[in-house]
């Protein structure tokens, strides 16, 4: 070998983390003896380490789990034991993301996932289990919740799961970890919180297969006296829970907290945040601020918190409960007004006890029936002038505690408060992506918010100065609560604070947006084109949901406004069609299938001339099935119904619409479309209303296949549709709202594209074009009031926010000539604007989440693209108009 470096040693460098602390240890480890014979490889997250060999698709896989202060001890070990007994493993690639794995907001089917070993055959299993152990006995780690260990304590732990292959695409459009038994049984590998295994695969350590517990009934009792009767929430760290103590009936609260499970970045883990929150509660709880802690149990790796039920609800559904009211933005000033001065007094009264409470947030306080506060979750609080790690709930987190230690300060609680305070003003929490790389003055990214809430919103104008005096990012300069409470003291008849709208350029949004599809675009890459918000990342890359197919429909409809996306557009393209030749299985869906792919390609074909292009859609699109037991649009028939309009096949259309009749069944309450019970779908036996899963979709589809063939049979089915979602809307004043089932609590109304108003009036409102029903027409213009009513409170995005509500109004608006609806798309498109980040210098818009900016059509940036465009130079909607082509032979 000489003295150079090899291309096996070559690996272990290329990208490798900053950080290569972790790296280093392992490659230590198994290339002492001098054979450079492993390779490593690096992704977001993992280093992955192989030695020659195959490694099998699936198997029994060994899970070891590390304390953050032990990361280096443990991985050394295990490196070495599987220098002398070779095969695949990999681990988190730096002590950030191991903290990542070991935190309280890691998902509880991964937390603790530290090292993954890959046997080749189950005899090296049984010899690596026992010499993982025996390598990190005694050594601290968190219970790997998926898994069963291999012994009490062990930070060794095993399950039967999948190894390697590529995930095979299921029938909702997401990539599926697959097990094959022997006798061609196939199961998803679900990595949830609890062990489980094959029926066909006995468990070489214990004999048996799954532990899956069965369900019964019966109150799990902890400590021989408190009998835990019901789940809260459940996170990384442990459980919280109700309950009552037997001995006298007292209803009580639970917590657990696992055993390292870190809270905050210093590495704090869960039992002694746990322990120092039980004494906080029993200093706050004398205070009246705090319910009492009751007793500290142990039980196996976990820590129990019992303390005082004490009855109430979240600041956050208090809120909730009062912001949705005929379409203002904000809780009532007489309502708003008492809890912010209830917020500063109990801030006041925690700060004068010597404490910072470092999370406060709409789920930490407790507002009682008697309008009086209560704090919960007090893990984080500590005394002021306490070095900690940084914590906190995101939007309610100071700019400060983005670094890993800090001295605990007032401060950080005031622009907590500021947060509330916005809450109360707005009915959001006060999320926005973030800058990169320079970031903005807060207060004047939230000032457009709260300028436009502050032109209809009282308690939005009262509030909006102190927000903006909390959110500075100097905490120094954030108002103290002496004169926060000045400010709400002034008169209930003073003179509102005029709103002084600033709006961003809705033009400069739009182009910018574009070029940072452009300039966000990855051909190069073969899993992705663009980014996908979390929810989509195991989804078809090449769908209009949350891939690539959606966003290249909006360059093409872009394309003559903006030219500088031809480039883009034929590489998108080009991806498409090499993933869709990779991709063996083809589902018929709109938005999650391939007919909404091969719309994109047809619409991107025409934009750029590319005849070729075109031939080679049609042909793809001869793949698409045509019957499918869901009959949705977003992943089933009639998406594929779409399709055939889209390609101007009428008779193939006609065929779609009368497979669908046939599929109808009779509920009380009218015709609608159920997904069978037995099909293998997470939507399977649901009976929706909505458009993307329900009987507006399937209206629309037939009502757009009457158009194009004059069918009296779809005419009445749509019709039939109709009729359902009249016997079924729920009314407030003028506006008509839709649950997402029938069967749903009365509260339930909804006004988004998916499962609501939006969806439904987009259906009605063609049908009243095409018949002139005024019944359909009433309907139609009710739900706009609903999404008017609704503006303030809804997200981002085009499958459940602004971007798909202002889409309708701008259907109503066409169809009915009636300015209000154009007024209000564009006082929407001014509020999806204000939340935008700037990005390398472009304004660039959120998706769904709030905090970044995916590009994906149905909930990300595109989508909102496609209704600014639209606003400003019209054209057909997407998915929903079909531009028919002469019809083809």
């Amino acid at each position: 070998m000489g003295t150079g470096i090899s291309l096996q040693e070559a690996t272990w460098h290329a990208g490798a983390p900053a950080d290569d602390t972790l790296v280093a240890a392992a490659r230590a480890a198994v290339t002492a003896d001098g054979a450079a014979r492993w390779e490593a490889a690096f992704d977001a997250f993992w280093c992955t380490v192989t030695p020659p060999g195959r490694t099998p698709e699936q198997g029994w896989k060994i899970h070891v789990s590390a304390a953050g202060p032990v990361a280096v001890r443990v991985l050394s070990a295990v490196a070495e034991v599987l220098a002398a007994d070779p095969c695949t493993f990999k681990f988190a690639a730096d002590r950030e993301r191991l903290q990542q794995l070991n935190s309280r907001n890691s998902e509880r089917g991964s937390a603790g996932k530290f090292i993954t070993v890959y046997p080749r055959d189950e005899a090296q299993f049984q010899r690596l289990l026992t010499g993982l152990h025996l390598a990190t006995e005694g050594l601290p780690g968190p219970l790997v919740l998926s898994d069963r260990p291999y012994a009490p304590g062990s930070l060794v732990h095993y399950r039967y799961g999948v190894f390697s292959g590529r995930g095979e695409l299921g029938n909702d459009g997401r990539y599926r970890s697959m097990l094959h038994g022997p006798a061609g049984q196939r199961i998803e590998d679900e990595r949830g919180p609890s062990y489980r295994c094959p029926p066909w695969v006995v468990d070489p350590v214990e004999g048996r297969g799954s532990t899956r517990r069965a369900k019964g009934g019966g109150a799990v009792l902890i400590g021989g006296r408190y009998a835990l009767t019901a789940a809260v929430r459940h996170s990384a760290k442990g459980g919280v829970y109700l309950g009552t103590d037997a001995t006298d009936g007292t209803p009580v609260v639970v917590k657990q907290a696992r055993a390292h499970i870190e809270v905050d970045r210093s590495g704090t883990d869960a039992p002694t945040a746990l322990r120092h929150e039980a004494r906080l509660l029993g200093e706050l709880a004398e205070l009246g601020l705090a319910a009492r802690p009751l007793d500290l149990l142990t039980q196996g790796d976990s820590l129990l918190l019992v303390q005082e039920h004490i009855p109430g609800q979240q600041l956050g559904s208090w809120v909730a409960a009062r912001v949705d009211r005929g379409g203002a933005p904000d809780v009532p000033w007489a309502q708003a007004r008492p809890m912010a001065l209830a917020l500063v007094e109990l801030l006041t009264r925690v700060h004068a006890a010597g404490l910072v409470l470092r999370d406060l947030s709409p789920g930490n306080v407790l507002v009682l029936p008697d309008g009086s506060l209560r704090l919960v979750d007090l893990e984080l609080a500590c005394a002021a002038g306490v070095v900690s790690g940084t914590a906190g709930t995101p939007g309610y987190r100071a700019p400060e505690q983005s670094g890993r230690l800090l001295a605990a300060d007032p401060a950080l609680d005031l622009f907590a408060l500021g947060g509330l305070f916005f809450l109360l003003a707005t009915g959001h929490d006060p999320l926005l992506p973030e800058d990169l790389p320079q970031a903005r003055p807060l207060p004047e990214r939230l000032g457009r918010w709260l300028a436009l809430a502050a032109r209809e919103g009282e308690s939005a104008a009262r509030l909006a100065p102190l927000v903006l005096g909390l959110r500075t990012a100097a905490p120094g300069e954030r108002w103290p609560l002496s004169r926060v409470r000045a400010a709400l003291g002034a008169p209930a008849d003073a003179p509102r604070p005029a709103g002084r709208v600033l709006p961003q350029p809705l033009a400069r949004i739009l182009r910018d947006g574009l070029r940072h599809l452009v300039a966000t675009a990855t051909p190069q890459r073969p899993d992705r084109l663009w980014p996908a918000v979390p929810g989509g990342q195991r989804t078809d890359p090449c769908n209009v949901q949350h891939g690539a197919a959606g966003v290249l429909a909006v360059l093409a409809r872009c394309l003559p406004q903006f030219p500088e996306g031809e480039l883009t557009a034929r590489q998108a393209a080009e991806w498409i069609e090499r993933r869709c030749a990779a991709e063996p299985v083809v589902l018929p869906g709109l938005h999650f299938g391939r007919s909404g792919t091969v719309w994109a390609l047809l619409d991107a074909a025409e934009a750029l001339g590319d005849p070729g292009l075109a031939a080679r859609a049609r042909r793809l699109a001869e793949a698409v099935p045509r019957r499918w037991p869901n009959p949705d649009v977003c992943h089933g028939a009639t998406g594929a119904g779409f399709l055939r309009l889209r390609l101007g096949d009428r008779r193939g259309a006609l065929a779609a619409a009368r497979a669908l009749l046939a599929g109808a069944e009779q509920a009380p309450y009218g015709t609608v479309w159920p997904v069978p019970a037995d099909f293998d779908s997470q939507l399977a036996g649901i009976t929706h209303l909505g458009y993307a899963h329900g009987v507006a979709g399937v209206g629309a589809f037939l009502l757009a296949a009457h158009r194009a063939t004059g069918d009296a049979a779809a005419l009445a089915g749509a019709r039939q549709a109709a009729a359902t979602l009249a016997a079924t809307v729920r009314r407030r004043g003028p506006a008509a709202w839709w649950p997402q089932s029938a069967g749903d609590p009365e509260s339930v109304r909804l006004a988004h594209w998916c499962s609501g108003a939006s969806g439904v009036g987009s259906f009605l409102v063609r049908l009243w074009q095409v018949t002139g029903d005024p019944a359909a027409l009433e309907l139609a213009v009710a739900a706009g009031s609903a999404v008017l009513d609704s503006r303030w409170h809804s997200g981002a995005s085009a499958c459940h926010g602004l971007a798909g509500n202002g889409e309708y109004l701008l259907d109503l608006a066409e169809a009915t000539g009636e300015e209000r609806f154009r007024c209000g798309a564009e006082e929407l498109a001014h509020l999806l604007a204000a939340r935008a980040a700037l990005r390398e210098g472009l304004l660039v818009l959120p998706d769904e989440t709030g905090t970044d900016c995916a590009a994906g059509y149905g909930t990300g940036t595109a989508g909102g693209l496609a209704f600014l465009h639209r606003l400003q130079h019209g054209g057909p909607r997407l998915w929903l108009d079909p531009l028919l082509p002469p019809e083809v032979p």
